[in-house]
């Protein structure tokens, strides 16, 4: 309390109260409130002019006012612009400075942590405006830097002083009147206050009222309601604002957003909705059809990880690192992708680094620093790890590419199992998966089900928080489509489309990125291409029909074969460490598909079949390799007198070792992507007891027997391989040979590389590219004299003789020697999968220089007019420059045509592409009686051709009358309906079928951002860490529009940018957001509307999540009843956030899948006894317990809250001042 002295008398008259100092500068016993608080106690009415009255700052003096009022109103106060200061905004007309005190006071009421006492303030603030005892105007003519608190004690004495003026710097704010350093003169003379009081008068005539606006202000704010409205955030600039909105939808992926240089439209798009599906899922499917780039997208999404564009994704003290697991095959065309070529990481060092035994190679991408590194690893290697280095994996690598992912539908494998333990790092966090297979669904929705749970738990959760119940979908169509196969009932087709559909939109559109060549060209129809439109310009094909060249001797070798090859019965195979290899009979079905065993035996001769239709030569090579590989483990056993286990295993150690018998079943299992029965020693033993006559020593007798037969086959295979002697050439007395096939590690002979007399594949060749003066009339294929020829085939072996039989022969053919002769260099080249990748790469650019920069090393080297090559080049490898393609065999795979095709014949090709289709005629009928004999042994062939097959008869079985056709008619289909027949008929209803509004405008704000506006990475750092609720104005007739997110616990389910525009609310896309850049100012105006329109966008997200917490899944059985049961003992639940998680966790799990194993698991631990279906509980601790840990082991164990909340992540309003 300050003292008042009374006794001083003022010579200009009247009596001056003496209250001590007249400075107040807040220094101690000079605080302006002090002398505030003490004479609103005692005045009859008081005036302040301020620049801005922060309303929380009314708690200083609110307990200060007076019991009883003389007058109405008791306090007035003027507000000036004084704030445009703090603001750096410069106020031009009166409104403006209206809306912006608006715009500050909600936001000040909305930021505060509001205490119940200051509730209580703010509440009695608002008696008092509404009650006229406080009046607030505003005064907006001009600037208003005085601040003035006046207060009357005896406005009406003629003689006294009618009160005390404060003149200074002090805001009415709280530092204002306590804390910061201000300078402030109390003045009480008689002519000073009535001045001042003129001086306010005057002012307050001149201002507007601002009541009404502070009443709206405090309900705006809704701190004094239970039903909180809508909060405003901070205001800030509409650029800002931009990139932070733009920043948040993307989930941070705003840096170098795009490789246009790399990718076109239709792959960026791509590429953005995979990375959407793993922000959401953790997991994508990049099944676009062959040769539209899933490998290039795949690519472009590790350089954005290891670059950094995609932080939330990197775990806590570690460099982004990606790991791709692969068959053999492909590793070197993804090193060549990644680390050789110049498509990604441009400009960055590949370092290659050392790496452990179970990695082919690992790199460190370096720039200035390491920013991460790239792993590669052979599938074969990979489902061979045991559960410690999986759990190292899991921890070292954040993300997988796994390609040709079709090889893990079946979730009986190891290689399906180990990748599934991928799934978490020790510390919990979730790795990524990009799965790329072109075949997603082969024969049943099953297929992609299992492809699904590779990267998502048993608990699908990130679904069922949507309502999704993937489990149940599945079962459904499986089992209906079934019953339909049974009986095809039309109402149940029309169920089934209704469960397709439901599955194509709720499921695979979320997690796949699945185009065709005619999805591509329908949506894409305005992409251009070098200024140009896109077009796929298919070729249609010429069906090579060679027979006319058979010979005598050929044909009476291909009748030997007919009779012969089926026969025979390859008997060394019963003695390797596995007999058999595990198909997957995947009919429909509502279990997991049943698995087949299949004799090696019967694969060789699929897989002699398969080389003879490449050729003479690779036939010869395969059947050689096997007969020494039989003629080894005969010699060894032979030469073994006595038999015991112990000598048997000795021997037959030797013999698998000798005979190099992994490379073998390496060969089979890359050739039918298969993984191969692990079988016991003691089984090789009981299948050879098995051929015992004797009962005194089975194992002696066991093994004669298979001797005899080895024998038998010898001697088959020496008739087959004296037969193909006769078709050689001589000279000198010997076979001619042009060189040898480069021997390799574990090749059991080394194979010269012969020429035959009258090989009609080979001769047919010759016809079509050389003079065509001499082409044969029996061949209905245009001369390729003179084109840029690629020759394609499935095996090294063919490659290897057409290259060096070529080359003889272009060196004999004067006529070829202006074409493919320069000097003493022909022009002609061979790639396969073992080409070192620097010759690879020089001699694609020497092929095709014009589409990979390449004229350098044509003039250093030479160009080359006709390369040969097997699917090494197939994918991913740009041959543009070519004006032919011979397919010199046919894989039965339709999509590896378009896939070979697709080098040459690429998106936006212009030129006429020949492709050249052998037709195989008598050596598919050497084929077709080995599928005879196979065919007594396994009612459906089609496991073991593959289901590759089936698609020349959709969704039926191989028939074996007609499968020579079949194959036949594979070299005539055009390239425009090849992509068709890859496809089932299943999958072909999954093909989206258009592409999304929101996709589409997605990519062009981010191209908009890059390329349009110039952004780079520095320009998005000022928000990386920005969090909260953010707003601006805009001066644009826009109206409101807002950004939310939805939330179930630590789950993002949701994402909205809505409009008000005209009363009604609307979604819209991001590209809304480029409005915000149309218009620098951001002065709030018509704050009233826009705190309506925010309280309109609040009461739709109410709703929203009202929707969200009605979707609940529905348990049933077992875990439904012990959810219930756990529920009904909360009380006695001592560790409430273990409980949480756990009930939380079975309300959500797979029923199906789980109620039998956890009701096992808690019956068998004595926890749990069961009378009828209710549950009696021992101790319910120790069940929430054992649960925990249980659900923690099987890794399923989701969070303790899965609470729905929503986020405005920001708005902004747009207004025209003129309307």
């Amino acid at each position: 309390m300050i003292d008042i002295d009374m006794s001083y008398i003022n010579p200009s008259g009247g009596i001056v109260m003496d209250f001590g100092p007249s400075i107040m500068d807040n220094t101690e016993n000079r605080e302006v409130v002090r002398l505030i608080k003490d004479q609103l106690k005692n005045c009859e009415e008081a005036k302040f002019a301020i620049g801005y009255f922060f309303i929380t700052g009314f708690s200083l003096i609110e307990d200060d006012f007076p019991a009883e009022f003389q007058k109405k109103p008791f306090l007035k106060i003027v507000m000036g612009d004084e704030t445009t200061k703090q603001t750096g905004e410069e106020i031009t007309e009166g409104h403006e400075l209206r809306e912006l005190f608006k715009d500050k006071m909600i936001g000040e009421l909305q930021e505060q942590n509001i205490t119940k006492e200051q509730i209580r303030n703010i509440t009695l603030l608002r008696k008092l405006i509404a009650e006229e005892i406080i009046e607030v105007k505003l005064f907006d003519k001009s600037k208003l830097h005085a601040k003035l608190y006046l207060f009357l004690t005896n406005p009406t004495s003629e003689y006294q002083s009618p009160g005390l003026a404060l003149v200074g710097s002090s805001n009415f704010t709280k530092k204002g009147l306590t804390k910061n350093k201000e300078l402030n003169v109390a003045l009480t003379s008689r002519e000073d206050v009535l001045y001042l009081n003129r001086w306010f008068d005057d002012l307050w005539e001149e201002a507007t009222d601002f009541s009404q606006d502070m009443l709206k202000i405090i309900d705006y704010s809704g701190v004094t309601e239970k039903d909180h409205k809508p909060k405003m955030g901070q205001r800030i600039d509409p650029e800002l604002l931009f990139k932070y909105l733009v920043y948040h939808w993307f989930d941070g992926r705003v840096k170098n957003i795009l490789k246009k240089d790399v990718l076109m439209e239709f792959q960026l798009i791509g590429v953005m909705n995979a990375i959407n599906s793993l922000n959401t899922y953790n997991g994508v499917i990049l099944a676009d059809s062959v040769g539209l780039g899933k490998s290039f997208l795949a690519a472009a999404i590790i350089e954005e990880y290891i670059n950094g564009k995609h932080p939330t994704w990197k775990p806590e003290n570690k460099k982004p690192s990606a790991l791709l697991i692969l068959p053999p095959s492909l590793i070197n065309q993804w090193e060549d992708l990644l680390i050789n070529q110049e498509y990604f990481f441009q400009g960055q060092e590949k370092k290659l680094i050392t790496s452990n035994n179970e990695l082919s190679s690992a790199y460190e991408i370096i720039e200035n620093e390491t920013l991460g590194k790239i792993g590669f690893m052979s599938l074969g290697k990979f489902q061979n790890l045991k559960k410690e280095s999986l759990k190292r994996i899991a921890d070292e690598y954040d993300i997988y590419v796994i390609d040709e992912a079709h090889k893990y539908r079946n979730s009986n494998t190891k290689r399906w199992k180990n990748i599934r333990k991928l799934q978490r790092k020790t510390t919990g966090e979730k790795n990524k998966f990009l799965l790329l297979t072109a075949t997603p669904i082969n024969n049943s929705i099953r297929d992609v089900y299992n492809l699904i749970r590779l990267f998502m738990d048993d608990t699908f959760m990130q679904f069922r928080l949507k309502g999704i119940e993937v489990d149940e979908l599945i079962n459904q169509y499986t089992k209906l489509k079934k019953e339909i196969e049974i009986d095809p009932d039309p109402h149940k087709k029309k169920e089934l489309k209704k469960i397709a559909n439901k599955i194509k939109n709720e499921i695979l559109d979320e997690i796949m990125v699945l185009r065709t060549r005619k999805y591509i060209l329908e949506q894409f129809k305005d992409l251009q291409i070098n200024g140009k439109p896109l077009i796929f310009k298919d070729p249609q094909p010429f069906s090579l029909e060679y027979s006319a060249f058979y010979k005598k001797e050929y044909l009476e070798f291909i009748e030997l074969l007919k009779e012969t090859l089926p026969e025979l019965n390859f008997e060394h195979t019963k003695l390797y460490g596995s007999r058999y290899i595990l198909f997957e009979d995947d009919e429909i079905s509502v279990k997991e598909p049943e698995m087949k065993l299949i004799e090696i035996a019967d694969l060789l001769k699929l897989l002699l079949g398969k080389r003879l239709e490449s050729g003479i030569y690779p036939f010869e090579t395969t059947i050689r390799r096997i007969y020494e590989k039989e003629k080894t483990f005969y010699d060894l056993f032979k030469n073994q007198e006595t038999w015991n286990r112990t000598t048997f295993k000795r021997v037959l150690e030797a013999a698998m070792e000798k005979a190099y018998i992994k490379k073998d079943l390496d060969e089979i299992m890359d050739e039918y992507g298969l993984e191969e029965e692990v079988t016991r020693f003691d089984r090789i033993i009981d299948i050879i007891k098995g051929y015992a006559k004797s009962g005194t020593n089975p194992l002696k007798s066991g093994i004669e027997i298979i001797l005899d037969l080895m024998e038998k086959d010898l001697r088959t295979m020496d008739k087959i391989l004296n037969s193909i002697d006769n078709l050689k050439e001589i000279e000198r007395s010997e076979f001619k040979t042009l060189g040898k096939i480069p021997l390799q590690k574990e090749d059991i002979i080394e194979m010269p590389i012969f020429t035959y007399k009258d090989d009609p594949k080979l001769r047919a060749l010759k016809n079509i590219i050389g003079n065509p003066e001499f082409k044969s009339a029996e061949i209905n294929v245009p001369s390729l004299k003179g084109k840029k020829i690629v020759i394609f085939t499935q095996y090294k072996d063919t490659a290897y003789y057409l290259y060096k039989n070529l080359r003889y022969w272009i060196k004999n053919e004067i006529d070829l020697h202006t074409w493919l002769k320069d000097g003493n260099r022909l022009k002609i080249g061979l790639v396969t999968g073992e080409t070192e990748t620097s010759t690879k790469i020089n001699y694609i650019k020497r092929f095709s220089p014009g589409s990979n920069n390449g004229w350098n090393e044509v003039k250093k080297s030479g160009d080359i007019e006709i390369l040969i090559t097997t699917d090494a080049l197939s994918e991913g490898i740009n041959l543009q420059d070519a004006d032919a393609v011979v397919n010199y065999d046919l894989p039965w795979n339709p999509m590896i045509l378009v896939q070979r095709v697709g080098r040459v014949n690429r998106i936006g090709n212009e030129k006429d592409i020949t492709v050249v289709n052998y037709m195989p005629s008598g050596e598919i009928e050497v084929m077709v009686g080995i599928l005879n004999k196979l065919n007594e042994k396994i009612e459906d062939i089609t496991l073991v051709v593959g289901k590759d097959v089936r698609i020349l008869s959709p969704e039926e079985k191989i028939n074996i009358e007609t499968f020579g056709e079949k194959i036949k008619d594979l070299s005539k289909i055009p390239m425009e309906k090849l992509e068709e027949y890859g496809l089932s008929n299943e999958i072909k209803g999954f093909i989206p079928g258009k592409i999304s509004r929101e996709q589409l405008e997605d990519y062009k704000l981010l191209n908009t951002i890059q390329y349009e506006l110039g952004y780079t990475p520095e320009d998005f750092a000022e928000v990386e860490k920005m969090d909260g609720n953010y707003y601006t104005y805009i001066e644009n007739d826009v109206g409101l529009t807002a950004i939310y997110e939805y939330y179930k616990g630590p789950y993002k389910v949701k994402k909205q940018i809505l409009t008000l525009e005209d009363g009604k609310i609307k979604e819209s896309t991001p590209l809304k957001l480029l409005e915000l850049l149309k218009s620098r100012s951001s002065k709030p105006y018509k704050v009233d509307k826009a705190i309506q329109g925010l309280e309109k966008f609040k009461k739709n997200s109410d709703k929203v999540i009202d929707h969200l917490k009605s979707v609940t899944e529905t348990q049933r059985g077992f875990l439904r009843d012990l959810s219930n049961a756990l529920l009904l003992k909360r009380e006695e639940i001592s560790d409430m956030d273990k409980f949480r998680r756990v009930y939380n966790t079975i309300s959500r799990l797979p029923s199906r899948s789980y109620s039998r194993k956890i009701k096992s698991y808690l019956i068998g631990k004595g926890l749990i006894r069961m009378r009828g279906n209710e549950i009696e509980m021992n101790d319910v601790n120790k069940i929430v317990g054992s649960l925990h840990d249980y659900l923690t082991a099987k890794e399923v164990l989701g969070d303790a809250s899965l609470k729905v909340e929503s986020k405005m992540r920001g708005w902004y309003c747009g207004y025209n001042k003129n309307s």
